[in-house]
């Protein structure tokens, strides 16, 4: 049977200044590890002939302009990423518009090009933050790549579709959704093929999951710079772990766990699946008349 081309998608953004941010309310800029870090995922995508999809965070663009120009001189799809990683539910909608009219005015100028397509942090999108949809199509943006169609402690959509499909909203406009992957277990959907559970997960189960995916739909792999990164972060980040409680302790001393898995793995499932940027997953699609409208 033939398989569906998948797409590789990276949310860029900095580990450090986000796990600062989130963890410690200590404000400061994206450090240079995420160029860095993503230059490592340039290099595999080269090697193995990969065009993928980069979500970029307004913040990310302003500090390091070249980095956006390389990665789109080198072929790939870029997107907007939200500006400060806010995940949807700490906005309102005009915050909302307000965050993504200046990150995707940014990254446009870098590049002399329209940008179609977002990503929210966290993929915050779900039932109760369904009001960012029209906000995300006022903005110009042609696609959505931000729900997962199944329930977790931090994100999910039960029961939105696996298909990427057209939303038809209230306004009489409408806005690409491109879900991310799930397979189902015994009853259950579980996310597959990024963030954690490419790191957690031993590469045998993500090759089995991608491949029955593709059976029937676009795979959609994503991964954060970071999570390929093992390297000691820096001691001031060590130093407000030594400050904070001790459940916070346990769970921020984890985060290099299991990362050196990471850059293998990308390796090897860029050789094995074929991948494509999702503007041309979504428009090759459209074409053969396979994307299907609901409403929410």
């Amino acid at each position: 049977m033939s398989q569906f081309t998948s797409a590789l998608t990276i949310d860029v953004e900095d580990g450090i200044n986000i796990s600062m941010r989130d963890n410690f309310k200590v404000e400061m800029e994206p450090t240079g590890r995420v160029v860095d870090n993503v230059e490592v995922i340039l290099d595999i995508c080269e090697k193995n002939g990969v065009k993928g999809t980069f979500f970029i965070l307004g913040e990310v663009a302003e500090k390091y302009p070249e980095l956006v120009k390389k990665v789109y001189k080198a072929g790939h799809e870029i997107g907007v990423h939200g500006y400060q990683h806010d995940q949807v539910f700490r906005l309102t909608p005009d915050t909302l518009r307000d965050a993504l009219t200046k990150a995707k005015g940014l990254i446009e100028n870098l590049i002399g090009q329209e940008v179609f397509g977002f990503r929210a942090p966290a993929f915050s999108v779900n039932p109760k933050t369904s009001w960012a949809l029209p906000v995300i199509a006022s903005c110009g943006f042609k696609y959505d790549s931000s729900i997962f169609p199944s329930l977790s402690l931090r994100y999910g959509w039960k029961d939105f579709s696996r298909q990427i499909c057209r939303i038809r909203l209230d306004n009489s406009t409408s806005l690409v959704e491109v879900p991310l992957s799930v397979i189902n277990v015994l009853g259950r959907d579980l996310p597959v093929g990024g963030g954690g559970y490419l790191r957690y997960f031993p590469y045998s189960w993500t090759r089995k999951a991608l491949s029955s995916i593709t059976r029937e739909r676009p795979a959609i792999v994503y991964l954060h710079p970071y999570e390929l990164d093992p390297r000691r972060y820096p001691d001031y980040f060590h130093d407000a772990i030594a400050r904070a409680p001790l459940k916070k302790r346990i769970y921020l001393s984890l985060y290099r766990y299991k990362k050196v898995t990471v850059m293998p793995k990308l390796d090897q499932v860029t050789r094995e699946f074929r991948f494509a940027p999702l503007h041309e997953i979504i428009r090759d699609l459209d074409r053969e008349d396979k994307i299907s409208d609901i409403r929410i």
